[in-house]
């Protein structure tokens, strides 16, 4: 519900995107999380599980 509230929140502002890309992880693989995408008509496509060379963009922008 945590990673859902925070997309509503930035869908108030950014708008709905037509994609959202994640990595495997239990939140967004949960059968709500993918139920709320098709909700919105949001495609969700999703890397390989611990391989952040296929998440490079969203690695970088964690990197600290």
């Amino acid at each position: 519900k945590d990673v859902e509230k925070h997309l509503l929140e930035a869908f108030a502002v950014l708008g709905v995107p037509w994609e959202v890309k994640t990595d495997n992880g239990p939140a967004y693989a949960s059968k709500a999380f993918t139920s709320f995408c098709q909700q919105w008509g949001i495609q969700h496509p999703t890397d390989i599980p611990h391989s952040p060379a296929g998440q490079a963009v969203v690695e970088r922008a964690h990197q600290t």
